[in-house]
């Protein structure tokens, strides 16, 4: 009688399933993740609502224009709208663009998230290293507008898996996961040109990782070290040798891109003390009337594009060349001041509040408004909204106001926070207390090499709050990765 009474109970209820056990037990244990991910997928689908189909920036035009031609001569590199545009624009609108962004902004948090328990972070430290990318209105902001931005933070993300997510005794990666590596950072380079200055903490980091410096007299370490280094180079120089081929069919100039004129001729114009610089007719011509306390970096940035200001030069003369030469010039004679000012740029992506300097880039651009936000002619934008997506833009201004009011608000990081993870991170690649034998310093100086090279690159071209992204992606593992370090909790063998 007690057994049919105990089988009627169970028969009452549903039977526990193993899957249902193992989703619950997944929750349990991820919970701070879980918490984050819904914060953060609501609010993309809150933006994604809120701006439809997408927003369209200034360059925004220029991607859409290229798709089909694949013009490497134009102010960006033709991988977002060759690999990214192109695709998803065949089997859908704009709309469908930014919901994609959105899903691999999810994509990476979560990718950060595994690393670094890969890494050996408790599950809330690692969940510390998610929550800037889910949770900065900055980072959903970029996601909503149809811009490489993402897709280079996406490249970087995958990256830095490739190379500490290997489950090596020693840390190190193989040779096949470095040369995915390089071809992924040669991709990176046809999304956006400021990503070619990663190679430099990259290649460090192979050359370093499993505490090979510290083995230089055991030739297997040194073996494994430069196949790894080779590898790394061989297939990015694949990737970049096949752009640069490219770009000299479609250009029969020698190089990658056209832009790196206009980013010299930006950075040395803003500090350009014309009175005192020695230049002949010509580049004197290129140089600011403005005060220097009222030049823009933007403005200078674009300024090959002013006929007017083209027009001033004798007819057939190579601006670009003009361009190079001036800031060459600049240089040499000033280098102090130009290093002064890609300092200061540097330093303010690290203030406590995402406020402007005089002359910066507006720091509106980049913000959600109530409605729908027309960076160029409204006209113009309802055109191409149209012709991709065959609806003009549309706003939900409820939506929209809490948006801006949370990112203005609380949605955002603080840059001394930003700071302190890089701050760990060189900690531990320094070796201080526990990190010496915790087999992560050279984790730590790829993750936190890697924001802080591309910060320092950016900066040497102008300021922009658009241009801080990679650091609050990558910085924050690169302070959790610091944190396990000085905690001692890691591999036996190490750097």
């Amino acid at each position: 009688m007690e057994a049919k009474q105990d089988i009627a109970t169970i028969d009452a209820g549903p039977l526990p399933g193993p899957s249902g056990d193992r989703e619950r037990s997944i929750l349990a244990k991820h919970w701070p993740l879980a918490i984050l991910l819904v914060a953060g997928a609501v609010l993309r689908l809150l933006a994604w609502l809120a701006y439809q189909p997408a927003l369209l920036y200034y360059d925004s035009f220029r991607y859409l224009n290229n798709i089909g031609t694949h013009d490497p001569a134009g102010l960006h590199p033709i991988g977002y709208d060759l690999l990214v545009l192109g695709p998803l624009l065949s089997v859908g609108g704009l709309d469908l663009v930014a919901a994609v962004q959105h899903i691999a902004g999810l994509g990476c948090a979560l990718a950060l998230y595994v690393l670094a328990l890969r890494l050996g972070a408790p599950r809330w430290l690692a969940a510390i290293a998610a929550a800037p990318v889910l949770l900065d209105a900055y980072i959903v902001q970029i996601e909503q507008m149809v811009m490489a931005d993402t897709w280079q933070l996406v490249a970087l993300v995958a990256m830095l898996w490739l190379l500490l997510g290997t489950k090596s005794t020693n840390g190190a990666p193989n040779a096949r996961r470095a040369a995915l590596a390089g071809l992924l950072l040669g991709i990176a380079v046809a999304i956006r040109m400021i990503a070619i200055s990663l190679v430099v903490p990259a290649v460090v980091y192979l050359l370093v990782a499993g505490g090979a410096w510290r083995l230089w007299r055991d030739r297997d370490a040194l073996r494994a070290a430069a196949l790894r280094t080779g590898a790394f180079l061989t297939l990015f120089a694949v990737v970049i040798g096949s752009y640069a081929g490219y770009f000299y069919t479609q250009t029969g100039k020698v190089g990658l891109s056209t832009a790196s004129a206009n980013v010299l001729y930006s950075r040395a114009a803003v500090v350009a003390d014309c009175d005192e610089l020695d230049l002949g007719p010509i580049l004197r011509r290129a140089c600011p009337t403005e005060p220097i306390e009222q030049r823009e970096p933007d403005y200078y940035a674009h300024r090959a594009a002013d006929d007017e200001w083209t027009s001033t030069f004798p007819e057939g003369t190579d601006i670009a060349k003009v361009q190079r030469e001036f800031g060459r010039k600049v240089l040499r004679q000033q280098p102090l001041d130009v290093l002064g000012a890609a300092t200061v740029d540097f330093l303010k992506g690290f203030r406590p509040a995402r406020t402007d300097s005089p002359n910066d880039v507006s720091v509106t651009r980049w913000h959600f408004q109530d409605g729908y936000q027309y960076y160029n002619h409204r006209d113009i934008t309802v055109q191409y909204s149209r012709a991709y997506s065959g609806e003009s833009p549309s706003d939900i201004p409820a939506i929209g106001s809490f948006l801006h009011a949370y990112q203005l608000g609380v949605g955002y990081t603080p840059g001394p926070l930003l700071a302190a993870f890089g701050l760990l991170a060189i900690a531990a690649m320094l070796g201080i207390g526990r990190a010496r034998t915790s087999g992560l310093r050279s984790a730590a100086l790829l993750s936190a090499g890697m924001p802080l090279t591309i910060l320092a690159a950016s900066a040497a071209f102008e300021f922009s709050w658009r241009y801080q992204l990679p650091g609050i992606v990558l910085l924050p593992i690169a302070g959790v990765i610091g944190i396990v370090a000085l905690r001692g909790r890691r591999r036996q063998s190490g750097d």
